[in-house]
């Protein structure tokens, strides 16, 4: 290879962003990052979290950080945690040194200081605001300091990584494992026995890099997010202890009362507010309880426009930057959800799954328990029966005790028969209509049964004495909806040449409260006018 030859090396390509330096003084604080950033722990301790994943932070304690992320901080009394920012773009990393997050001890971490100082103090140096030669030979100065301190943070990660840890790197990655794991049942003893350190070792250098004791440390931390919890949500005090790692409510309470000054539930009562919720697919039941989220995925929002405009719209699929941005405190989400979407939804708030399959009773009352609403939750099924047998009632000359009736829809290039949910809760439990022999079958097969994918074939199986269509409005299923309309096999059910079929529109089958409740209505207007 001559000497002109290019290495087949391709060094990382960085460019400085912006550089800055914050004082904690509001004990939190939160930012979407958007490039590629080093933040480095200046002054006191607290707590970092950086995609749902929880850190201890003290002074040189280095995070190099991808972007597209949401980036939250915490202080720890005494002292506010101060903290330094460094933003730059990645534009070549072949080898990847930047394709993670990575938590690093900077030592000895006064020559980062220096480093990031000095690097401070030349983006506030008027030189480098001019256009002259000057201006961009303090530039490229500026850039090289830059790039000397970036490496100096890697070259400080791999030496970590296979060499073994120093004593306070092991200390500091059992302090990472508390903000992870103080749920769990953790003996303090066994912490100091993985790294190799007497208890009285481990707790002298535990306390030199927390301030406390770690058995007062992990304590102060589940009271922390014991707050957290009664600020947000409606749940009951016994279900927040254990949430947080306490076996024992009437410990949690003596401990959160030595801490705060007031007892959990005065604290709820005095700094709650409804959680910030964001809800896939359950808007319907949520409006039911009285709660309005701050986001949904916007087809719900279609299907239920009484929501508002102060509904966020949510993207399908679903973008986990979009849903950050929202910060809510709660996300409900169906159990269909793959589980590597479970897990980044966790990551960005508390995330709590419902049974997709479940009946919309058992849903209400499970986001009404969740959510401190479950005498609303019984309340709207109580008043949806009390309407259910007055429907009845006004029915009894229009529809003859007995009757059969089923319902069809084509979904996602297919065509599907309802089984006791959807369409079905409203013609079996609503109007009180029996399900046909073929539906009947089905139901008994899985009593939660929502539908049937079905051949135009099988119809007449399925069909009762009265029939009703779910068609879109538009698109591919629309236009397959209204051929099967006319197919000689849809014709020549009894129902169609006795008038008693119906078409309406699919979103009118959508299957929560707030649908059913305006489903059983429309379906007792069209059957006391006939079709």
């Amino acid at each position: 290879m001559s000497q002109f030859e290019h290495s087949p090396y391709a060094p990382p390509l960085v460019q400085l962003d912006a550089i800055e330096h914050h004082v904690l003084k509001d004990r939190e604080a939160s930012r979407w990052l958007e490039l590629h950033t080093l933040a480095v722990i200046t002054a006191g301790s607290g707590e970092v979290s950086v995609d749902g994943s929880r850190r201890h932070a003290s002074r040189g304690k280095c995070f190099l950080l991808r972007p597209g992320q949401a980036f939250y901080l915490r202080s720890e009394p005494p002292s506010a945690l101060a903290y330094g920012l460094v933003s730059f773009s990645v534009r070549q990393d072949a080898d990847g040194l930047f394709a993670r997050n990575v938590a690093v001890v900077y030592e000895p971490f006064s020559r980062l200081e220096d480093q990031l100082q000095e690097l401070l103090s030349s983006s506030r140096n008027p030189a480098i605001q001019g256009d002259d030669g000057s201006h961009r030979l303090e530039s490229f100065r500026r850039h090289i300091r830059f790039q000397t301190m970036l490496y100096e943070v890697l070259c400080q990660v791999e030496p970590q990584r296979q060499d073994g840890e120093n004593a306070r790197q092991a200390v500091e990655r059992t302090i990472d494992y508390l903000h992870r794991a103080y749920p769990e049942e953790i003996e303090i003893g066994r912490l100091a026995r993985e790294v190799n350190m007497s208890r009285w070792q481990y707790g002298s250098l535990f306390k030199s890099l927390t301030g406390q004791t770690p058995a007062r440390y992990l304590n102060a931390l589940r009271i922390e997010q014991a707050k957290k919890l009664l600020a947000s949500s409606s749940a009951r005090v016994n279900d927040i202890a254990a949430r947080v790692g306490f076996r024992d409510e009437y410990y949690f309470s003596r401990r959160f009362k030595q801490t705060t000054g007031m007892t959990p539930t005065q604290f709820a009562q005095r700094h709650g507010r409804s959680p910030r919720i964001l809800s896939i697919q359950y808007l319907g039941e949520l409006l039911a309880l009285g709660i309005r989220p701050i986001g949904t995925n916007r087809s719900m929002l279609h299907a239920l426009p009484e929501a508002g405009a102060d509904v966020s719209p949510v993207d399908e699929p679903l973008d986990i930057g979009q849903l950050s941005k929202l910060e809510p405190d709660l996300i409900l989400y169906p159990s269909y959800v793959p589980a590597e979407l479970a897990g980044q939804l966790a990551r960005v708030a508390t995330a709590v799954e419902i049974d997709w399959e479940a009946d919309v009773y058992t849903r209400l009352q499970e986001i009404g328990r969740l959510l401190g609403r479950a005498r609303e939750a019984d309340e709207w099924i109580e008043r949806y029966k009390e309407k259910a047998s007055k429907a009845k009632r006004r029915l009894k000359e229009a529809v003859r005790e007995g009757e059969t009736a089923a319902a069809f829809v084509v979904h996602m290039d297919g065509l599907y028969v309802y089984a006791g949910h959807h369409f079905g809760h409203t013609l079996y439990q609503g109007i009180g209509f029996e399900p046909s022999p073929g539906i009947r079958a089905l139901m008994e097969r899985n009593r939660n049964a929502k539908w049937q994918k079905i051949r135009l074939e099988d119809v007449p199986m399925y069909a009762g004495d009265r029939i009703f269509f779910a068609l879109p409005e538009q698109g591919q299923d629309a236009g397959l909806g209204r051929e099967m309309l006319r197919h000689p096999i849809w014709k020549s059910l009894p129902a169609v040449r006795e008038g008693k079929s119906y078409i309406v529109k699919d979103h009118r089958a959508n299957y929560n409260p707030v649908t059913l409740d305006k489903h059983l209505d429309d379906t007792v207007q069209r059957l006391l006018q006939g079709r």
